[in-house]
């Protein structure tokens, strides 16, 4: 299959140049091409991966203004959001995954696309080399969990930015009997059903 975009709000509010939208439709086609090998992604989200990937992953942006901020992507899987991050001009990016599969299509996309991301193969748990002004993730685990591996990656100003579903008040209620922190909530562009949490001023209980 060969994707082309027509997505409003991928042409006209997020304003990708053509050479951004042409990376991107690389990315889906040999996203799309893996796929058939590997099971990167859900299939059926690859008949309107416009919507259910790019957009969804894409709208981040709106966060975190900074495209030098120091910027991981954890559990990052088929490499989102972390690759359309670096599509769109963020140039701090690390993406870690413990899936040496998903791993190995990452690196394959950043030689295809001539992308400047650190690629980490590592269990969150056993990474602790660095800290970020931002950890992002997208469909990994439940907010309790996501705050436990975002806690090891972290300084006193860090800003989380998790990609969530509609269960994220009763994940914020469960995480709240170990964890304090401050919060926004945002609704998905993508998805009725999905949120966007931002997390500052993570301390544990």
């Amino acid at each position: 299959m060969e994707y082309n975009f027509s997505h409003p709000s991928l042409l006209s509010e997020f304003k990708l140049s053509t050479f951004q939208n042409k990376k991107i439709i690389n990315f889906l086609n040999i996203l799309s091409d893996w796929n058939k090998k590997f099971n990167l992604v859900g299939k059926s989200t690859l008949t309107n991966p416009e919507k259910f990937h790019i957009l969804d992953c894409i709208q981040i942006v709106k966060i975190i203004k900074n495209k030098k901020s120091k910027v991981i992507d954890i559990g990052t899987g088929a490499g989102l959001p972390g690759i359309i991050l670096s599509i769109y001009g963020y140039s701090n990016l690390s993406l870690l995954d413990s899936n040496q599969k998903k791993i190995n299509f990452i690196r394959y996309v950043a030689n295809e696309l001539n992308l400047s991301i650190n690629i980490i193969n590592s269990r969150i748990e056993n990474f602790k080399d660095s800290k970020f002004d931002y950890i992002v993730a997208r469909a990994l685990a439940k907010l309790d969990k996501l705050l436990f591996y975002a806690s090891l990656l972290s300084h006193n100003k860090t800003q989380l930015v998790f990609l969530k579903g509609e269960k994220l008040n009763d994940e914020i209620k469960s995480a709240k009997k170990r964890w304090r922190f401050d919060f926004t909530i945002k609704k998905s562009i993508s998805d009725k059903r999905g949120q966007i949490i931002t997390i500052n001023s993570l301390k544990k209980i």
